[in-house]
């Protein structure tokens, strides 16, 4: 058996193991990355799902001297409104500060083919793809992931392999979860309308309705990214129905904000869950990303959340190295847990109620709606407070 010994690795090669790899490899620390999949495959091309990153996730993007290479794939979002069944009932949102965007929306792809793309020329990052992992054992002074001939040896196991963790299974992380009755509907599409680079959250009485500007290919048509909650047989349904119906279905609900529906480009229904980990450490062992928690998709923060889980470590690690620990013990690994994890739970809970709430249709909640979007929208600290929360910053 061939022993690898490195520092650090992580598992997992998507959007957060990336990032982690990249965020950790300024630390002039041995990185390992390793993943059952094949990460620079093409077949990535076949992910259309779209990110909208926080104004306070681009701030860390520019820390680490990425920002540049995922701007130019990037759509800005300069204004969010958001309506309670009808357009009466709304809140605008803008920066409070009026300068920089509320976030940006930009491709899975893009990001990461622009993270490989760095990572190929850090010296001190090794990756490992094609290897799935298939046991990990943990002492007093290491920890060691197998796969094949490989024994790789570390002091630090980061976890990102993802909601379906083989690294939690394996060690028996408790979680909370949630799987909820609904399934997101998702379709990138072009349209006459100009989006002005503004992002919709339109609540309906079956679930919310998200529209997100994308970058347009040319100059005579527009392109958003369209994420709908609605009851899962309704979701597949619509999947399956012809252009020609699907359009007439879409173009209903949001015809005043994107005018005539040109074309579609991809179309997926994706079931809709939560979980959070009762904690995001083990032995030598730290959770990233949706391998820690993933959230119901009405607020758009789930990817925000992973990149804050990757800030906090690398703070971390940061702090652990500069004081000449080991990297794996529990001090170092518990810091971690108390700087990401409450913040976690938070917005697990939140948006959580939120859907809860906006799916009750009794006179009673509907009131309380409806008096709570007119004080919000009238109230410019508490928007401002809220803008800023949701901005990351």
């Amino acid at each position: 058996m061939k022993e690898i010994k490195t520092d650090i690795v992580i598992v997992g090669g998507g959007l957060t193991g990336l990032l982690t790899a990249c965020a950790l490899s300024s630390l002039e620390l041995r990185i390992l990355l390793i993943d059952a999949g094949a990460i620079f495959s093409d077949s990535n091309k076949k992910d259309f799902r779209t990110t909208a990153i926080a104004e306070g996730s681009k701030l860390f993007f520019e820390e680490l001297g990425i920002w540049k290479n995922f701007y130019k794939h990037c759509e800005k979002i300069k204004t969010i409104k958001v309506f309670d069944r009808n357009i009466s009932r709304k809140i605008n949102f803008t920066n409070p500060k009026n300068i920089g965007n509320l976030g940006y929306v930009v491709k899975n792809t893009k990001i990461k083919n622009e993270l490989i793309k760095a990572l190929k020329l850090k010296k001190n990052l090794k990756i490992l793809q094609n290897t799935p992992l298939e046991k990990i054992e943990t002492n007093q002074d290491n920890t060691s992931v197998f796969s094949g001939n490989n024994k790789i040896v570390a002091k630090l196991l980061i976890s990102a392999d993802g909601k379906n963790s083989f690294v939690r299974t394996t060690v028996g992380t408790p979680t909370f979860k949630k799987k909820y009755s609904h399934s997101a509907f998702v379709t990138n599409f072009s349209h006459k309308k100009n989006h002005n680079n503004i992002a919709y959250e339109i609540f309906l009485n079956t679930g919310p309705l998200a529209l997100l500007p994308m970058k347009s290919l040319n100059n005579s048509t527009y392109n958003t990214s369209l994420i709908w909650s609605n009851p899962s047989n309704f979701s597949k349904n619509l999947s399956k129905t012809n252009l020609t119906l699907r359009k007439k279905i879409l173009e209903e609900k949001i015809y005043r904000y994107t005018g005539e529906i040109i074309n579609f480009f991809d179309t997926k229904v994706f079931d809709l869950s939560a979980h959070i980990n009762t904690k995001f450490y083990d032995k030598r062992l730290i959770y990233v990303g949706d391998s820690a928690h993933s959230l119901h998709p009405i607020a758009g923060q789930g990817w925000n959340l992973g990149v804050r889980d990757v800030k906090n470590l690398l703070e971390t690690i940061s702090n652990a190295k500069r004081s000449g620990l080991d990297l794996g013990i529990e001090f170092v690994c518990k810091s971690y847990h108390n700087l990401s994890h409450h913040q976690a739970y938070s917005l697990y809970q939140i948006t959580d109620k939120l859907n809860s709430i906006f799916l009750n249709e009794s006179i009673k909640m509907n009131l309380v709606r409806k008096s709570g979007f007119f004080f919000i929208n009238k109230t410019k600290k508490i928007k401002n407070e809220i803008t800023k929360y949701a901005m990351g910053v």
